[in-house]
């Protein structure tokens, strides 16, 4: 439900977006003024305008769509790694999910980022229930998934990167800790990838889906690894289906580590699947520019890293 809140005003004279601002942080004051701007505020019982100077004793009155509910932290406890007029690239935290979906309904990546998106996504997400709007989403990383993620800041720019990735322009680099150690430097897995009849919750190479395609290199083995070794894989998903790199890996033999989905139910403490979406290339919505962003590796990653005994080459 949208939250309403009202504010008895006494303090000196004051801009009216300016004050909603302070009160309401850490909304923008942009979003604000787009707000009032729609409708969603009111003084004294009349539609203002944002430069409106309050006084004392003016009653201000606001409405805030769905995904203004904001925790306190907000978005600036998502890194950004590159924003302009339309879209923000991030490097999405481990167990954070992209939008609400189920039984995830509160502290999502969009809502914790909906100050930027408000502009020009408010409007068309107004009256959506929060389980079906996912404004600016055109791709998505599990929840426990970190790494870069593009979202679209206006509608037009969701609708160009889309294509994008519909047409497979779009190129991804993974890293991923696994079980056991590929028995060649390189390698390609086809598969279809589809929900599994036994257990919905499971994506499965063998029960009917979509034909998906993975290549993986190696970069990393670390054989003193319990009893199956471990690897340290480059992914490069041709394609971009469901929990394609985690089930397609197990198939092998070969799933991430902390997977307990598609592997083993406790896997060395591991508390989350160990993938990371390392890079994207994209081509500009407006510009047509190719662009690429990487994101660096999070501390639970580099950890595990250092475990292991891995160290770069140089």
């Amino acid at each position: 439900m949208p939250v309403e809140k009202t504010f008895l005003y006494k303090g000196a004279p004051e801009r009216l977006d300016r004050y909603l601002a302070d009160r309401l942080s850490p909304l923008s004051r942009t979003y604000i003024q787009s707000l009032i701007k729609q409708g969603h505020v009111d003084l004294n019982g009349s539609l203002p305008v944002a430069r409106q100077i309050l006084a004392p004793g003016d009653k201000v009155h606001i409405q805030l769509p769905e995904f203004s509910n904001l925790p306190a932290s907000s978005a600036e406890t998502v890194p950004v790694l590159y924003e302009d007029q339309d879209l923000i690239v991030v490097n999405k935290p481990a167990d954070m999910v992209v939008h609400p979906a189920g039984p995830h309904q509160e502290d999502t990546l969009i809502q914790r980022l909906w100050p930027k998106l408000a502009p020009q996504w408010a409007s068309a997400v107004k009256g959506s229930s929060p389980k079906t709007a996912r404004p600016g989403v055109v791709h998505r990383l599990d929840r426990g998934t970190s790494g870069v993620m593009v979202i679209a800041k206006t509608p037009v720019a969701a609708e160009n990167l889309s294509r994008q990735f519909a047409e497979r322009v779009v190129q991804k680099v993974y890293w991923a800790l696994v079980r056991g150690i590929p028995s060649t430097e390189t390698g390609r897995i086809r598969s279809t990838v589809g929900r599994s009849r036994r257990q919905p919750h499971r994506m499965s190479v063998e029960d009917p889906g979509r034909w998906s395609e993975t290549e993986f290199r190696v970069l990393g083995r670390f054989p003193k690894f319990e009893e199956t070794g471990a690897a340290l894989l480059e992914i490069h998903p041709l394609t971009g289906r469901t929990h394609q790199i985690r089930v397609q890996l197990a198939s092998l033999g070969h799933s991430l580590l902390g997977d307990r989905v598609y592997g083993p139910p406790q896997d060395a403490g591991a508390k989350r699947p160990f993938l990371h979406a390392l890079n994207l290339e994209i081509r500009h919505p407006s510009t047509g520019k190719t662009l690429s962003w990487t994101a660096p590796l999070p501390e639970d990653y580099k950890k595990a890293l250092k475990r292991l005994g891995w160290k770069k080459k140089s």
